[in-house]
C-alpha cells in the first residue's frame, strides 16, 4: 500500500502499532490514517476512537479482512469482516475498504476520503 500511495503522489509514514500511530500523530500530524481492524494489543476500532477524539481533523480509513469471508474454512462463531468494517464506521472511520482489494479502490476511497475534509485555515 506504501508504494501504491507513494507513487500516486502521497507521503506515507509507517507505524508497526496502534501506539506508534499515535505518537507519530502526536509528534507530526497527518491529513489521513490507514489502519487495519485485526491488530494485536488496540485493534483498529479503538484506535479509529482515539484518533478521533484526538485528531479530529484528520481522516481514517479501516481496512479488513478478518472473519468468515469466503466458504472454505467457514467459522460460524467468526466475526465477518463486513461487521468489523461496520464498527469502524460507527467509531467513526470516514471510509472503509475490505480485503483484498484492488489498487484502483484503494486510491479511489483515499482521493473520496481527503475530498470531503474541510480546506486547511
Amino acid at each position: 500500500m506504501a508504494r501504491v500511495l507513494e507513487r500516486a503522489g502521497f507521503v506515507v509514514r509507517l507505524a508497526d502499532s496502534a501506539e506508534q500511530a499515535v505518537a507519530a500523530l502526536r509528534a507530526d500530524a497527518a491529513d489521513l490514517v490507514i489502519t487495519d481492524v485485526i491488530m494485536p494489543r488496540q485493534n483498529g476500532v479503538e484506535l479509529v476512537k482515539t484518533l478521533k477524539a484526538e485528531f479530529p481533523g484528520t481522516a481514517v480509513i479501516a481496512i479488513s479482512g478478518g472473519g468468515n469471508f469466503w466458504p472454505e474454512g467457514y467459522k460460524p462463531e467468526a466475526i465477518t469482516t463486513s461487521a468489523y468494517l461496520a464498527a469502524a464506521s460507527s467509531a467513526g472511520a470516514d471510509g472503509v475498504i475490505s480485503k483484498p482489494f484492488e489498487i484502483a479502490e484503494l486510491l479511489a476511497v483515499v482521493r473520496a476520503v481527503l475530498a470531503k475534509r474541510p480546506p486547511a485555515p
